[in-house]
C-alpha cells in the first residue's frame, strides 16, 4: 500500500488581539482568548488604558497590555498618535497573527501586520457602519462614518478571515466587500451546570420589588434606540407586573422618570458579575429583548440577552426580526412581537404569563436549546477551524 502524505498539523500561533476599550469585561474577547489558548495558541490582548487599571496583567492565561492615550491636545492629531502607538505595541509583541476586534481596531492591526508581514483577522462585533448616532454631533458622526467606511473598504477584503455575530451581518459583509466566506461566530453563552436560582429581590435596591407581582426582566445597557422606551410604556398598560432593569447606562434616570409619569412600576438595579447574570435572571417570570430597528445594526442583531434568558430557563418576549424569530420559534422558548408598539409588547408578556405551565415549558425549551446548540462551544469550534487554516501568508483568505 503506497504511503499516504501526512496532513500538516495545525500551527500554534501567537495571536495579538486589539480591543478598543479598557478590557475590564468584554465577554466575547474573553471567550475567544480562552478558546484559542485551549487550542494551543498563545494570546496577548492590547487594550486602551484607563484610570486605576494596571498597564499589564494576566487573565485566564492571556497577557493584557493597556496603552494610554497620549499626545498633543489636538483631537485629530491625538487620534493619529494613539493609533500609531497601538500599532507599535502590537508590533513589539512579535505575534504570528493579529486579531482586530471591530472596525476601530483595524488600522493599528493592519499597520502592524504590514510591518511584520503577517496575516490579520477582522472580528465584527457589530455592523459598525450601521450603528446609531447616539448623542454624537452630526458633523462628527458623518466624518466618523466616512473615515470608517474607507477603512473597511480598504482593509476588510485584505483580512485572512472575517468573523461576525449574526446571519444578516454575515450576508451584509459578504455582499458589501465581495467576500467568499464570512465566518459565523455568534456570542452564545458558555454552558455550565444547571443554573442556581438567586432572587433579584436580594440585590441592593431589590427591596423595591413587589413579591406579589411577576418580574419582567430586561438585561443589558440602558441606552436609547433599543426599545426601552416602548418596554416602559408597555408596562404602564400592565399594573399587574413589575419591570426590573438589570444594567446601567446613560438613559437610566430618564427611563425611571418616564415610568413614573406613565404609571409603570419599574425598578433599576446595578449590574451583577457576569457569572451571576443567569442565576439572578432565573428568578424572573419572563425576559424581554425589546430591541427596535432604529438602525441597521440593531435590525441585524442577535442579542446576547436572548440567549442569557434562555440559559436561565425563563421564557422570552423578543423582537420579530427574522434571525431572532428563527431562534425563538425554532426552540419554542417564547414569543416574538412588534417591539415598536407598546401594546404588542404588553400582549406578548400577558400571553406568556397567562399559562404558567406553558411558560415553564418555554423556559425549559430555551435552556435545552442552549445546552444543545446555542452555546459557546458551537462558536468555539468555528473559531478554532479559522485559526487552524491560517498560515504565514498574509494574503490567505
Amino acid at each position: 500500500m503506497p504511503n499516504q502524505p501526512m496532513a500538516e498539523p495545525p500551527r500554534s500561533h501567537h495571536v495579538a488581539m486589539l480591543v478598543r476599550n479598557p478590557y475590564t469585561h468584554d465577554s466575547r474577547v474573553e471567550k475567544e482568548a480562552r478558546t484559542l489558548i485551549e487550542a494551543g495558541h498563545r494570546v496577548s490582548v492590547v487594550a486602551d488604558a484607563a484610570h486605576g487599571l494596571p498597564a499589564r496583567e494576566t487573565r485566564d492565561g492571556s497577557q493584557i497590555h493597556r496603552v494610554p492615550r497620549r499626545g498633543p491636545p489636538v483631537p485629530g492629531l491625538r487620534f493619529v498618535v494613539h493609533e500609531w502607538r497601538l500599532a507599535r505595541r502590537l508590533r513589539g509583541l512579535r505575534p504570528t497573527v493579529l486579531h482586530a476586534h471591530d472596525t476601530n481596531a483595524l488600522v493599528p492591526v493592519a499597520l502592524a501586520a504590514w510591518r511584520l508581514g503577517i496575516p490579520y483577522v477582522y472580528d465584527a462585533h457589530d455592523l459598525w457602519l450601521g450603528r446609531p448616532r447616539r448623542g454624537r454631533g452630526r458633523p462628527y458622526f458623518a466624518l466618523s462614518q466616512f473615515y470608517h467606511g474607507l477603512v473597511e473598504r480598504l482593509l476588510v477584503p485584505r483580512a485572512a478571515a472575517t468573523l461576525t455575530v449574526s446571519p444578516p451581518i454575515v450576508g451584509h459583509l459578504r455582499r458589501r466587500y465581495r467576500l467568499p466566506v464570512v465566518h459565523f461566530v455568534p456570542n452564545y453563552p458558555e454552558v455550565g451546570p444547571p443554573v442556581e436560582r438567586r432572587d433579584l429581590r436580594n440585590l441592593p435596591g431589590g427591596e423595591g420589588i413587589d413579591p406579589a407581582r411577576p418580574i419582567v426582566l430586561y438585561l443589558g445597557g440602558l441606552m436609547g434606540g433599543r426599545g426601552l422606551e416602548q418596554l416602559v410604556d408597555a408596562l404602564a398598560l400592565m399594573p399587574e407586573v413589575q419591570l426590573v432593569l438589570l444594567g446601567s447606562g446613560a438613559e437610566a434616570e430618564r427611563l425611571l422618570w418616564r415610568a413614573s409619569a406613565g404609571g409603570a412600576s419599574v425598578v433599576a438595579l446595578s449590574p451583577v458579575a457576569p457569572e451571576l447574570v443567569e442565576s439572578y435572571a432565573a428568578s424572573a417570570a419572563v425576559g424581554v429583548s425589546p430591541i427596535v430597528p432604529s438602525c441597521l445594526n440593531y435590525r441585524y442583531s442577535l442579542p446576547n440577552k436572548l440567549f442569557q434568558y434562555m440559559a436561565a430557563g425563563i421564557p422570552v418576549v423578543a423582537s420579530d426580526f427574522r434571525q431572532v424569530r428563527d431562534v425563538v420559534g425554532g426552540s419554542g422558548c417564547g414569543v416574538v412581537v412588534d417591539t415598536t408598539r407598546p401594546e404588542a409588547i404588553a400582549r406578548g408578556i400577558r400571553r406568556v404569563l397567562a399559562d404558567p405551565a406553558h411558560a415553564a415549558a418555554m423556559g425549559a425549551h430555551g435552556r435545552a436549546a442552549v445546552v444543545d446548540r446555542y452555546n459557546w462551544e458551537a462558536s468555539a469550534k468555528e473559531l478554532r477551524s479559522v485559526y487552524a487554516e491560517i498560515r504565514d501568508d498574509p494574503e490567505v483568505g
